[in-house]
């Protein structure tokens, strides 16, 4: 494949390395466990739910369907990382690409879909039952798959036809920069929709009243998904830009060795995110802190049922 600045031109970055393969690939390893366990929580806590509350809310739909994302990036992406670190082979680098070019379009529409959510929810209270239905979040969901694994499988014909590398970095740019754009946009016509309310608050009308009334209401989870938006952007601005450069810089060759210790970090940078999106998308909402507690509570009181069980065998 050409191009591959990671795949057989990095001799220098393999040879400095090679006594540290081990040491990375356990690190990228247990970074795998961590964030396949924080994002099965997540997915357990909606499908274990007692109250069904976190079922009936097409917010918290969307949000196990970005954590189902997360999930298989700990299941599968990140341990094709630590294979290829042991091995450097270049089948792992192009599974690496295929599943990232997956996972990331996945994110991103994501992040669209969660923040039109939070837009309709603040914006369009009386609205947002009727818009955000679970019906049309299914569907939502079935076409951020369907668009995810269409794109990774034409990126990957493209890479494995050598297409040129210029046309491929428009392509994942057309669907990677333009829905984020889409994202902070909804969330800047949100902030200065609340702040032209809030200098009129003497004088709001009843529909000025209830966008503020359901920003109180909404407001935690709203503040989640910003702080999730913001995260995902910071993530992935770094690799994302730094995997343009390299594709349309011919001279950058002569730098292979600092090309690969910036890919490798970038790389790692972008996926953490999937790491630390449960802690900000579900940990801290105080619904998933309830079902949290609950089902610890039923898990240590089966628990004790078990020991007394066994106790009244025995004895």
């Amino acid at each position: 494949m050409e191009n591959d600045f990671y795949d057989s031109t990095g001799r220098p970055w393999k040879e400095a390395n090679f006594d540290l393969k081990y040491f990375w690939a356990v690190f990228v390893a247990l970074t795998a466990l961590a964030t396949t366990f924080a994002n099965a929580l997540v997915l357990l806590a909606v499908w274990k739910d007692p109250n069904k509350n976190l079922q009936r809310s097409p917010s918290n739909l969307l949000i196990a369907s970005q954590a189902i994302a997360d999930f298989f990036v700990g299941l599968v992406q990140e341990p094709l990382c630590a294979w290829w670190i042991l091995t450097f082979s270049s089948i792992a680098v192009h599974a690496i690409e295929a599943v990232s070019s997956l996972f990331l379009v996945s994110s991103v529409l994501h992040a669209v879909a969660l923040s039109f959510d939070r837009y309709v929810a603040v914006a369009r209270p009386l609205q947002h039952n009727v818009t955000i239905t679970k019906r049309r979040v299914f569907l939502w969901i079935l076409v951020i798959w369907i668009s995810s694994i269409v794109y990774m499988s034409y990126r990957t014909i493209l890479r494995e036809l050598n297409y040129s590398i210029t046309l491929i970095n428009i392509i994942s740019g057309a669907h990677t920069v333009l829905p984020s754009v889409i994202s902070v946009l909804f969330y800047i016509r949100l902030y200065c929709m609340l702040k032209n309310l809030r200098k009129g608050a003497r004088d709001l009308d009843e529909s000025g009243k209830m966008v503020i009334n359901a920003y109180q209401r909404e407001r935690n989870m709203t503040k989640a998904m910003v702080v999730a938006l913001c995260l995902f952007l910071f993530c992935l601005t770094p690799w994302f830009v730094f995997y343009q450069v390299i594709g349309a810089c011919p001279t950058c060759e002569e730098h292979e060795s600092y090309q690969m210790y910036l890919f490798a970090i970038f790389y790692y940078i972008f996926t953490m995110k999937s790491l630390l999106n449960p802690f900000l998308y579900a940990w801290r909402l105080p619904k998933y802190k309830a079902v949290f507690k609950t089902l610890l509570k039923t898990g240590r009181n089966n628990h004790r049922r078990i020991e007394v069980i066994n106790l009244s065998e025995t004895s």
